[in-house]
């Protein structure tokens, strides 16, 4: 046997070349692309382990909390804790805690949102003069987003250098005394706050008169010494904001075990479990004790606003007495007491003093910006009485919905608008029946507002409790997750949402998309007072200090439980075990809504805002939602690629060398048929022929080996030596397994076969009038040799088209997350070395194919060109041949692949034609291409030496 393979590969030595170089080849692309996907599938499980927990493991909500869109894809959005105000009872949460297998189950209780006024003192030293009365209206804008702009207060300020202030003890009233001029008047009774607002945005509610002597050292604007309003010697004006402050309930204990808070505190203490409504000896407002409630305030508001201060000189009319003028009908409309209402002078356009100042015109002498955070760190300065950071009076507690939103694409939403009644902002702690809430609050909304109305409890003779701010935690010294799987389902993050598009960027300057005052907006802030659980039951949830706080929210205050499991190390098996056991049982001992968050990603959507009212243009911003459970999604979506990678790769391997020895044993149909001639039985023929494959692959595996050991090691691939190793018995089984299909077929040839020429003509005759009809009858004259010509290709179309196929469903498995996407950019360069690989395979398959025949027919081309074919004719119809072989086969294995790819991998309609006509087109390239090889060798066909060897 020995012998006959040695003759054989003497006397056709280019054959067995061929042939050891298809194996090696073969084996050497293997094991490339089996440690070019070893290498990929290290980096990726590395980057999913490092990125596969963040600060816990499950998500409890209450039950029904998953809205349409994260039932159906699983995403979350940023700030999901917004909208979620009760739903679990103390009881649900303590179980979750008590389970084996929890580390940390750490409650949050969204409680909703302070509008606590704070105030700063604008000071017009600057701008005075020597005028006797001077009149400057101090008007505020606020800014949002540098899109924005809505009306703030407007303020007046009263100076006089030609009298002097006096606090009128009768009535208790400031009145200016001239020293030239008889009696005193009262510029500052004419512009009292209206006892009625038509509304909370209403201008009248959003304005004051202050007013200043030059020779008052002491201030009479402050009434009181015991309680000065503003520093001595002062000029100016207040200006102040009211802005929603989130507040919400934790346990100071869990939380610290889970994130560590404790160790943010920039100033003062931490939260005590025990910490709840107390009055402190010693504090007291006014005459009753000062109940105090103890939150922990964060030191960032997160709110993308400023304050644009706009100051006038107003200019006066000559003719008008400017102090008879501002108290004209004073206390008239007013709940100051007074002795009488003062008329406006004579001939005069206005009636009163508020419309004296509305008519005045001026001119800027001074423009000032004021950030939000100024007044948030006024407000947490507070006053010393508290013996803390500063106190917080809430004034009342308002909670906001959910945003629903309408889906425009996939991964792109729009929020439903909202619309808000004014009387949410109703409030009996002022003379206007309104809170003067931020102009914000008249632009679009997307949230549903609620109050819980704060009861006035000093009419009832306890003094209304206040927030004593007893520590400051920064939210930045958190313990820092990576950006691949920081999932924003953090309870002191805000959402991040940066621009689109350039419209948006340049509205935006390359800021990020805040929060704003309007607390029915689209983006809500995080909580930023934080408190504890005691607290919660016995002030915010207690009747007897606020109304309209739902029943079912007394009876479950509690908006989630944010759970570690423990023994979890990463994206193993025993690890998702552990969590989905935790989780399950969590789910049969609460019936709450249970979501494993660890392996979660973020996934940015687009959201389009539409234009707002007050200036804001339309937005297209990402928003960071996150996709649940991703990382284990990506690894069972790695694991089935590779396997579809490696059994195709396989498998063309296997028909290339298959087609191959299939087409040795056709040239060598004299030889076998003379062995059978001879004696040798069929047993012999078929273990001749697979031996001669076997050595071949023996041969050529062990070259092939060497090759891919140096490469492996020249390319720093992850793939140990012995897995190389195993390159060589893999070659020869593939050999032996390519190759059993030819020597059986060799092997069941007829002695008449040495005698028999290989292509000859059956049935009738047929009229050719033309090269194509040429090509098309030379196809259908040996069927059997076109479909083994273009079985090959075919395959490997159908290949190609199913490796793309399991390409794009995996990337479509993975990418849309920030870890998906990276995990992407790390497998796709083996994908591309093994697409890369079968269209290599592919064109040498159907090249040696279409050589092989040109071998087989060169009898008949050399006649052709006798009877007076040119060259050029004859390489035309071998053209043609290719071009019909390959359209045929390229199109059939097209479809074969599109329905395994549809089918199997469940891709759309859409990527699979794409895919496949793309393909198809490959293939029929590919055999054109092919063809060039024995194109050139028409020209070398010598008729004496063809005519001979017949």
């Amino acid at each position: 046997m020995l012998r006959f393979v040695l003759i054989g590969w003497r006397a056709r030595p280019v054959r067995a070349v061929v042939l050891a170089a298809g194996v090696v080849v073969a084996a050497v692309a293997f094991t490339l692309l089996t440690a070019a996907t070893r290498t990929s599938e290290l980096h990726v499980r590395g980057t999913v382990t490092k990125n596969f927990r963040s600060s816990y493991d499950i998500l409890v909500r209450p039950r029904g909390a998953r809205d349409s869109l994260e039932q159906s894809s699983g995403l979350v959005r940023d700030n999901y804790l917004s909208g979620i105000y009760g739903g679990i009872t103390l009881a649900q949460w303590r179980t979750i805690k008590s389970l084996s297998g929890v580390e940390v189950a750490a409650p949050v209780a969204n409680i909703g949102y302070a509008f606590p006024e704070e105030t700063e003192w604008l000071s017009l030293k600057s701008v005075l003069d020597d005028a006797p009365h001077q009149i400057y209206r101090v008007s505020t804008t606020w800014v949002t987003n540098d899109g924005s702009r809505y009306p703030g207060d407007v303020d007046y300020v009263y100076y006089t250098r030609a009298g002097r202030l006096v606090l009128e003890t009768r009535w208790g009233i400031l009145s200016e005394v001239d020293p030239g001029k008889p009696g005193y008047t009262m510029p500052c009774s004419g512009f009292p706050i209206p006892f009625q607002a038509s509304g909370p945005f209403d201008p009248g509610i959003r304005s004051e008169l202050s007013c200043f002597a030059h020779d008052d050292p002491t201030n009479t604007f402050n009434l009181t010494p015991a309680e000065p309003l503003s520093p001595p010697g002062f000029v100016g004006a207040q200006i102040s904001a009211a802005f929603p402050t989130a507040v919400a309930a934790i346990d100071p204990a869990s939380e610290a075990r889970l994130l560590h808070l404790d160790r943010t505190l920039v100033a003062g203490r931490y939260l005590r479990p025990t910490d709840t409504l107390h009055t402190e000896t010693g504090k007291t407002t006014f005459t009753l004790p000062l109940p105090l409630v103890p939150v922990i305030a964060s030191e960032r508001t997160y709110i993308g606003e400023r304050q644009e201060i706009d100051i006038e000189r107003l200019r006066l009319p000559p003719d008008v007495d400017v102090p008879r003028a501002l108290e004209s009908s004073a206390c008239t409309t007013g709940n100051i007491p007074c002795p009488q209402s003062v008329p406006s002078p004579k001939g005069a356009s206005f009636s009163n003093g508020r419309e004296f100042l509305n008519s005045l015109s001026g001119r800027t002498v001074q423009r000032r910006t004021v950030p939000v955070e100024s007044f948030y760190e006024q407000l947490l300065a507070g006053s010393a009485r508290s013996g803390g950071h500063g106190v917080i009076s809430p004034s009342g507690i308002w909670t906001a919905s959910a945003v629903r939103y309408r889906r425009l694409a996939r991964d792109h939403l729009r929020p439903v608008a909202v619309r808000n009644s004014p009387q949410v902002w109703r409030w009996d702690g002022g003379p206007a029946g309104y809170l003067a809430a931020p102009t914000d609050n008249a632009d679009t909304q997307y949230r549903k507002l609620r109050e819980h109305v704060e009861q006035n409890t000093s009419s009832s003779g306890a003094a209304t409790p206040e927030l004593q701010v007893v520590g400051r935690f920064d939210p930045t010294k958190l313990p820092g997750f990576s950006p691949l799987s920081r999932v924003p389902l953090e309870t002191f993050y805000p959402p991040v949402l940066t621009a689109a598009d350039a419209a948006s960027a340049e509205a935006l300057k390359g800021r990020d998309y805040l929060p704003t005052q309007n607390l029915g907006g689209y983006v809500a802030q995080p909580p930023l007072l934080l408190t504890t659980l005691k607290a919660l039951q016995e002030y915010f949830l207690n009747p007897k200090y606020f109304q309209g706080v739902p029943a079912a929210v007394r009876r479950a205050p509690i908006s989630i439980v944010q759970v570690r499991v423990k023994g979890v190390t990463g994206p193993n098996a025993v690890g998702e075990a552990r969590i989905r056991l935790v989780a399950q049982e969590i789910h049969d001992r609460t019936g709450l809504d249970v979501d494993v968050t660890a392996g979660s990603s973020p996934h940015p959507l687009k959201i389009s805002l539409p234009k707002g009212k007050f200036g804001a243009p339309a937005l297209l911003l990402w928003e960071g939602w996150s996709k649940k459970n991703a990382s284990i999604s990506f690894l069972n979506a790695l694991d089935r690629k590779d396997l579809g990678l490696f059994a195709l790769i396989l498998l063309i391997c296997g028909f290339f060398l298959a087609n191959g020895a299939l087409a040795a044993a056709r040239a060598r149909r004299v030889e076998i048929g003379t062995l059978l001639t001879v004696g040798w039985s069929r047993r012999q023929v078929f273990v001749a022929v697979l031996g001669e494959l076997a050595l071949v692959g023996l041969i050529a595996g062990a070259a092939g080996t060497a090759i891919a050991a140096l490469l492996v090691s020249s390319l720093s691939l992850s793939l140990p030596l012995a897995e190389t190793v195993l390159v060589l018995p893999i070659a020869v089984a593939l050999a032996v397994l390519a190759g059993a299909v030819p020597a059986w077929l060799a092997a069941r040839g007829a002695p008449l076969d040495a005698l028999r020429p290989v292509v000859a003509g059956g049935g009738g005759s047929r009229s050719v009038r033309s090269l194509g009809g040429m090509a098309l009858v030379n196809m259908l004259r040996v069927p059997s040799r076109s479909v083994i010509g273009g079985a090959g290709l075919a395959l490997a179309v159908a290949a190609l088209t199913v490796l793309a196929g399991i390409e794009r469903a995996f990337h479509g498995a993975v990418v849309g997350t920030l870890l998906g996407d990276a995990i992407s950019l790390q497998v796709r360069s083996a994908d591309f070395v093994a697409l890369g690989l079968a269209a290599a395979l592919a064109a040498l398959s159907v090249g040696d194919v279409l050589y092989l025949n040109l071998r087989e027919r060169q009898a008949e081309l050399v006649t052709l060109r006798t009877v007076g074919w040119s060259d050029n004719q004859i390489r035309q119809t071998i053209g043609l041949e290719a071009l019909l072989l390959g359209t045929c086969a390229g199109c059939l294995g097209a479809l074969a692949g599109a329905l395994v790819t549809a089918l199997v991998l469940g891709a759309g309609t859409t990527p699979v034609v794409t895919v496949a006509v793309i393909a198809a087109v490959a293939g029929t390239a590919v055999a054109v291409l092919a063809s060039l090889v024995p194109v050139y060798q028409v020209e070398r066909l010598a008729a004496p030496a063809v005519l001979a060897a017949e």
